[in-house]
């Protein structure tokens, strides 16, 4: 391995896993795992995300809108309530594993179809550990009871014969935490409260494969289930894929009074699409009249934030001006944008805190420490310094240190950061992969990119690189190029940041929502 390549990667190395990392985990089950769905878990605001830290937002506890399909009586059902979340503790940062309970209880609304009604409580102790950048968390019932109304009869949980087991697995990247897992139940209810053995009893089994991922930007969880009731007259085979995704849109908008001190701001809208798509592959003969597949949804709402349009008219035409404007408004970069230079080259410092903004890692308030600290103590505070040139006197200190604390940085072989050094394409746009945790989205095979440059691009990058230009994160020029050792100005950091965002946006969602509840097995 000759030195440069070995200065990149120690450089740019992903830390695997540090008990600092902290994204915005915690979404799993806002839906709950009984084959319903609700109006998911909201995004932090801009606000909320520079006023307090993220630790809360791995909490999903709150009451959400829900809706959940009925088959037991032999065709679905619809029912529509209230699911109330309480999470009590949560996975901790500086500990290797550790447990929490979560409650689940679901009760009707007022605009409930009376025929159809559905009381649920079920509570999970739920055991984790961590490997690596991983945490694998083990789901076991402590206490589950149910009753349920359908026109077809009335429907009690016998507890003590039905199980129910849930195991995820999440995998921690800067960006985004990606989570996977699967579900098993097997619920024995007993029709009209006769609770004789093989005497009234309705068996509904089920197991789920669970996919889901959140971010500050957007999340998702997508269930598909396969169901089976047997009876003693009739058996049933279906399949439900419950999903949940909530986003956030930039948009411009245009102020109408003409006798208003500005022009215009950007407006963020959050957006909830919920909702639950069924296909019956066998189904009882006296229902063989209803539909073999449909859906319902739940109402989506738009939730609004306002944000500022900086005044950047000497930005006029330039091919970065929407993406500077942008950025501006998220507050993904910061200053007065009167004095931002577009076509200056970007350094490695301005854009690690630029890309740790744009993904919304948690920076330490230093003020609160300070204040938390005793105050009689006459003893300096410890400098934490991890680069000898990044000291706590430079504006992106507090960025930088955030960046390596969630594993996405490391010193070079000398230990220093190199902080006011240019950035080069590759090396950029190898982070923003990697923040994502797509590298493995590059190439299996050669290791060869798309572009007509290739032999110019160094062996460590190739894979990144040609995973972003996959996801569409990067295109080549008019030249087919990807020129990867050019310096990166301001202004193209700001169109690949952005591109990351609208990525982190609206692709991830796609991919979790439409690509699973479109294609039933």
């Amino acid at each position: 391995m000759n030195i440069i390549i070995k200065k990149f990667m120690l450089f740019f190395l992903v830390i695997l896993f540090s008990p600092k990392i902290n994204v915005f985990a915690g979404d799993i089950g806002s839906i709950g795992f009984f084959g319903g769905t609700s109006e998911g878990k909201k995004l932090p605001k801009t606000t909320d995300i520079l006023l307090d830290t993220s630790d809360k937002l791995q909490d999903i506890s709150g009451k959400y809108i829900y809706k959940e399909l009925i088959f037991l009586g032999g065709k679905p059902e619809e029912f529509e309530g209230i699911l109330t979340v309480k999470q009590n503790g949560k996975v901790e940062n500086d500990k290797d594993s550790g447990s929490y309970t979560i409650n689940y209880k679901i009760t009707s609304n007022d605009s409930n179809n009376h025929d159809v009604d559905l009381k649920r409580n079920i509570t999970f102790k739920v055991n984790y550990r961590k490997e690596d950048s991983q945490v694998i968390k083990d789901y076991t019932v402590t206490s589950w009871s149910e009753n349920i109304t359908t026109p077809e009869g009335n429907y009690k949980l016998d507890s003590s014969r039905s199980k129910f087991e849930i195991g995820i697995i999440e995998d921690k990247n800067a960006g985004v935490n990606y989570y996977k897992g699967n579900a098993s139940q097997r619920a024995v209810y007993t029709n009209n409260g006769d609770g004789a053995e093989n005497n009234g009893d309705t068996i509904l089994e089920g197991i789920s494969d669970i996919y889901g991922y959140d971010s500050a930007w957007s999340n998702t969880e997508t269930h598909k289930t396969d169901y089976y009731v047997y009876t003693d007259n009739w058996q049933m085979h279906y399949q439900v894929r419950p999903t949940v995704s909530v986003n956030k849109n930039l948009n411009y908008s245009q102020n109408e009074p003409n006798a208003i001190s500005f022009e215009g701001n950007y407006r963020e809208i959050m957006q909830n699409k919920s909702g639950i798509s069924y296909s019956i592959f066998l189904k009882p003969q006296q229902f063989n009249d209803i539909d073999d597949s449909g859906s319902v949804n739940i109402a989506s709402y738009n939730n609004f934030e306002q944000l500022i349009a900086p005044d950047l008219s000497f930005l006029k035409g330039h091919f970065a001006e929407t993406d500077i404007k942008k950025l501006f408004a998220m507050k993904v970069f910061t200053g007065n944008p009167i004095y931002f230079k577009p076509d200056q080259i970007i350094t490695r410092g301005e854009f690690v805190t630029s890309l740790v903004n744009a993904i919304k890692l948690p920076i330490e308030d230093e003020n609160k420490n300070k204040k938390s600290k005793v105050r009689s103590s006459k003893k300096k505070d410890p400098i934490n310094v991890v680069f000898p040139d990044v000291l706590p006197d430079r504006k992106e200190y507090k960025y930088i240190i955030s960046a390596f604390n969630n594993g996405l940085i490391v010193g070079r072989n000398d230990s220093n950061f190199y902080i006011d050094s240019p950035i080069d394409r590759q090396e950029a746009v190898s982070l923003l992969v990697r923040s994502l945790g797509l590298e493995h989205l590059g190439f299996t095979g050669a290791a060869t990119t798309s572009f007509v440059d290739d032999k110019d691009i160094d062996i460590w990058a190739k894979k990144e690189i040609q995973a972003a230009y996959n996801i569409g994160l990067i295109s080549e020029d008019e030249n087919g190029k990807f020129n990867p050792k050019s310096y990166l100005s301001k202004a193209e950091a700001a169109a690949i940041l952005n591109a990351l965002i609208s990525y982190m946006r609206e692709n991830l969602v796609v991919d979790y929502t439409d690509r699973i509840i479109n294609y039933p097995s």
